[in-house]
């Protein structure tokens, strides 16, 4: 594979693919269901989740010496990755297609799929396809992979996928290969009234123009010829429901513009009036002349194909209105303007009149709230204005709207959650009950801890019968805050059914001078393992007087590593009352006359014998131990007790 014709790996693939590497590994090793292999398997879904929310797909393609990158060779390359791909290629596998969506269950099938030792059988003959993944077989030859003349091999993997989405199926081996007008009449067929024809055919369309688009004028002109000629012959209903099947809004401002770079001009209106009509927001008459003569330069010899005509174009369509004039009321047609306009004018004059207002409520609520936010948060705002205007659009009902997409806006959802503060914290509430994705479980506690102090009481308020991972995830968030005000109300948690939920209701009430010895008694006296070495940590080896006794309990427990760190805690102790268990731990009786001798040599003796040794020396219970010890020929009872022979 010739470097020239490569790429960088984008820094946000390099977690996926090292996530990849490791779960691959991890499969081979272990049975499918194995912890490490689903631990593996959940840690890569994290980083193709991600990927996938700014991405909308992610195609990766193996050859004997290269990683492909939708179609695009990533160089340079480390030798693992390189290792990878030729290990894969050896398997049968072409490429691995992601679409978000994408499930851990999903996402453990391919790994198993690819890593068992028939996958060469079964893989390379029929593929895999889930709803979100799909493994598609070896259908060109990589040995020649990187010869000019062999070009159109890569392209004719895009173009069937992008067949058999708009037919429903495979084409059997033999049979003709449609035409662009075939495939385009199947897609005006197909996507019209069917969600799931309309995402398939979004995805092989987005997969497809991202190769096109990544290899710039190395892609083969019959390649471009074709995905141009099927989008041409699209019907408006079909192009606005394709448009419509994007999974996020993002995916489909990532189709546009990488579209926009690979098609004519010519074709550039329908493209974008469709996407705006996807996305709730048709664009208005003047935006529409305006592009109409912006594509009529297209048979220009001076028409720029060089990117900044995209760029520009995307950039009237992401900060344009969003709004078609009619839907705009107001009852001064001199203000028929667009909201963006309204709004700059408003903040300018530090005038938020009601029209100003409705500006900008109405074009937040038309998916615009970051364009919106984006206005108003520009350094030199008066205050007056700027504050009036936040407070208008950044409403009670917002963080439950945004939260409600099937893909949130995470970095908008901190900022309006930094905003409403406690306001918003039910709603992320609501959410972080019905979600059972780890990831989103994540960002939404991060945005709780985010508020601060102000969302004790909402939290506290919905301990009450929560189900028991609600409440582990409110506690776990009540753990980050400071001081809190009403901390004795998580108290009840402690002798919760699930011992997760009392795990980290301990956590919060050893945080708090006020909670920290009565949680310390009552975890230990549960005799719960995992609440007792907890608490026993928390106390950072001091014991206080007042604990003496309940850490005296777990010198009895058979768990060493338990006994021996109760040990380090009271050893230091001037209470008497610990000199007895101790010898308990150091001596037993024996013989025939069942006479007090030292306790077989164990890590728990020496440690106690040591403590003895170190702060009883001269308490006359100790005393015959002592000597017993400093006689015996043990080099380690020795060492305890401080004699050096």
């Amino acid at each position: 594979m010739s470097s020239r014709r490569g790429a960088p790996l984008p820094e946000d693939l390099t977690g996926v693919l090292r996530e990849f590497v490791n779960a691959y590994g991890k499969s081979s090793m272990y049975p499918p269901g194995h912890g490490f292999a689903m631990e593996a398997a959940r840690k890569f879904h994290h980083q193709v989740a991600m990927a996938l929310e700014t991405r909308g797909s992610v195609t990766f393609g193996f050859t004997p010496r290269a990683l492909l990158l939708d179609g695009t060779a990533i160089e340079p390359l480390t030798t693992t990755f390189r290792q990878f791909a030729a290990k894969l290629h050896r398997r049968g596998i072409g490429t691995i297609h992601f679409v978000p969506g994408l499930s851990v269950d999903e996402l453990g099938q391919v790994l198993s799929a690819v890593a068992q030792g028939d996958a060469e059988d079964e893989l390379a003959r029929e593929g895999l396809r889930l709803p979100h993944v799909r493994v598609e077989p070896l259908v060109y030859d990589v040995l020649a992979f990187g010869d000019a003349a062999l070009d159109g091999d890569l392209d004719e993997i895009f173009w069937s996928r992008l067949v058999e989405a708009a037919i429903g199926r495979s084409i059997a081996e033999g049979t003709p290969t449609p035409s662009p007008a075939q495939v385009a009449a199947a897609i005006n067929e197909r996507a019209v009234g069917s969600p799931e024809g309309a995402r398939r055919v979004f995805e092989a369309l987005a997969a497809f123009s991202s190769a096109l688009s990544s290899r710039g004028g190395k892609s083969t002109g019959s390649a471009r010829r074709r995905f141009t000629e099927v989008l041409t012959a699209l019907s408006r209903p079909a192009t606005v429901a394709v448009m419509g099947g994007a999974p996020t809004r993002a995916s489909r401002r990532r189709f546009m513009r990488e579209t926009i770079e690979t098609v004519p001009a010519t074709l550039i209106l329908q493209l974008i009036e469709s996407a705006a009509e996807a996305d709730g927001a048709p664009i208005s008459d003047h935006l529409r002349w305006l592009l109409g003569k912006l594509a009529g330069q297209e048979a220009s010899p001076t028409s720029d194909r060089d990117g900044d005509f995209a760029t520009q174009v995307m950039g009237l369509l992401e900060h344009w209105d969003g709004e078609a004039t009619e839907h705009f009321g107001s009852a001064d047609t001199r203000l028929l303007a667009e909201p963006s306009r309204l709004i700059a004018l408003g903040l300018e004059l530090d005038l938020p009149a009601e029209a100003v207002m409705e500006a900008a409520t109405r074009w937040a609520r038309g998916s615009h709230l970051s364009d919106v936010l984006q206005l108003l948060d520009h350094p030199g705002n008066p205050s007056h204005a700027r504050d009036e205007l936040t407070a208008a659009v950044l409403d009670k009902g917002l963080m439950a709207r945004l939260l409600a997409e099937a893909s949130p806006d995470w970095a908008l959802a901190k900022r309006v959650l930094g905003s409403i503060g406690a306001d918003g914290v039910v709603p992320v509430l609501d959410m972080l009950d019905r979600t059972s994705n780890r990831s989103t479980r994540r960002r939404l506690i991060d945005l709780l801890v985010g508020v601060g102090p102000e969302a004790e009481d909402p939290l506290v308020d919905r301990l009450p019968g929560a189900t028991w991972h609600l409440a582990r995830n409110i506690l776990a968030v009540l753990g980050q805050l400071p001081e809190l005000a009403r901390v004795e109300e998580t108290a009840p948690m402690l002798v919760h059914e699930d011992a997760r939920v009392r795990l980290e209701a301990l956590k919060v009430l050893l945080q708090h001078a006020g909670t920290r010895q009565r949680a310390v008694t009552d975890a230990i006296e549960s005799g719960e393992p995992a609440l007792v070495r907890v608490a026993m940590a928390s106390l950072g080896g001091h014991c206080p007087p007042e604990l003496v006794a309940p850490i005296l309990s777990v010198l009895a427990d058979e768990d060493d590593d338990m006994v021996m760190h109760a040990i380090r805690l009271v050893g230091e102790s001037g209470n008497p009352l610990v000199v007895t268990p101790l010898l308990d731990l150091v001596r037993e009786r024996g013989g025939w006359f069942r006479r007090w001798r030292l306790a077989p040599t164990s890590p728990v003796m020496l440690s106690a014998l040591s403590a003895l040794a170190r702060r009883w020396p001269n308490h006359r219970p100790v005393l015959p131990v002592l000597q017993m010890a400093a006689r015996s020929n043990d080099e380690e009872v020795l060492r305890a007790v401080g004699v050096i022979r």
